[in-house]
């Protein structure tokens, strides 16, 4: 199997300028906090006419938009050896905190994304917080009714502070030759400098191609400075986490529950409680089985494990087949991959 990266999106803030000025907000001084933006949200919400001050789009893969305030703030999902829950500390109770004050504090509605997205794009609503793969999308359906600006993910706290990276990956699956080497033509022009370029221009996704950012695209960010937003945060950019083992997909799902119990008002005025709750059924999902009997009794008599299917050989090597160097010979170096998604 071959991949590479195509495509990279990270959550950026879609600002209408226009409704900050109206609210007594300073548009070249625009939030860089969470008490900033939510503050400006309150006074943007009581402009009225069915105004909202702020959107979130939190159930973005249901744990995403979870995520990243954590992750901004130093956080991580599981400790280092991933047997135990670690988004119940400081930073994870700085980030439900931060959601349920979007609620409480901001008038945050109950919308899916299409109504967020839409009634941002309508001149509806003052802070719209999303993907950056929705960029060119946004645009297009603002037709220039309000001046729009994205401004960075906010409280990325230093020096520990990464905001998640999602985005597409490449993946060429066909085993008969002549297909794969088609194949593989196509992905070389996909995510080599131009064909990176192309798609930039026309998304809201950067490219994973350093020549396209810093050369082909380096005029088309001083006309498009929306788009430079988040080529600027690529230096602090971390990997958007899976969880691990059988009950990965669960997690996510016990993740998005607790959360729309804050999103739909239900429990807004105790995150913290939600947070604990959240915290005690992520934590019994990632209680592993017992090793099975034989394992046990290896492990008893330090005998080692198998190998590695082609260890040494390099053969069938996971680790090796995921290991490419782009077109333009920059070196791409990936993870070990328990899901492929995209946003």
């Amino acid at each position: 199997m071959y991949a590479l990266p195509f495509a990279i999106s990270l959550p950026i803030v879609y600002v209408n300028l226009d409704l900050v000025k109206q609210a007594g907000g300073d548009v070249d001084n625009l939030p860089k906090s969470w008490d900033e933006l939510i503050a400006l949200a309150r006074n943007i919400k009581a402009l009225g006419n069915d105004t909202n001050g702020v959107t979130y789009a939190w159930d973005i893969t249901g744990n995403w938009l979870w995520q990243a305030p954590v992750f901004a703030r130093g956080g991580t999902m599981l400790n280092a050896d991933e047997t135990k829950v670690a988004f119940d500390g400081p930073e994870g109770k700085f980030a439900i905190n931060m959601i349920a004050r979007l609620v409480n504090e901001g008038g945050m509605p109950n919308l899916d994304q299409p109504s967020m997205r839409a009634a941002f794009a309508a001149g509806k609503t003052g802070f719209h917080i999303t993907s950056t793969s929705d960029l060119n999308k946004v645009t297009q359906m603002t037709g220039g009714k309000f001046a729009l600006k994205t401004i960075p993910f906010p409280d990325v706290a230093s020096p520990n502070g990464r905001p998640p990276a999602g985005g597409n990956v490449v993946l060429i699956l066909a085993k008969d030759k002549a297909k794969r080497d088609a194949a593989w033509e196509a992905v070389k022009f996909w995510t080599g400098a131009k064909g990176a370029a192309i798609m930039a221009e026309t998304t809201g996704y950067m490219p994973p191609n350093k020549v396209a950012n810093d050369v082909y695209l380096k005029d088309f960010y001083v006309k498009n400075p929306n788009n430079y937003t988040a080529v600027g945060q690529l230096p602090l950019l971390t990997k958007w986490y899976a969880f691990p083992g059988d009950n990965g997909l669960k997690i996510t799902d016990v993740i998005k529950d607790h959360l729309n119990s804050i999103i739909s008002g239900a429990r807004a005025r105790e995150p913290e409680a939600v947070l604990a709750d959240m915290t005690a059924v992520c934590r019994s999902c990632c209680r592993r089985p017992p090793a099975p009997r034989a394992e046990r009794h290896d492990a008893a008599n330090h005998g080692a494990p198998p190998a590695p299917r082609g260890a040494g050989t390099g053969k069938n090597d996971e680790a090796a087949s995921l290991e490419r160097h782009s077109p333009d010979g920059t070196r791409l170096d990936h993870g070990r991959a328990r899901s492929a998604r995209q946003f």
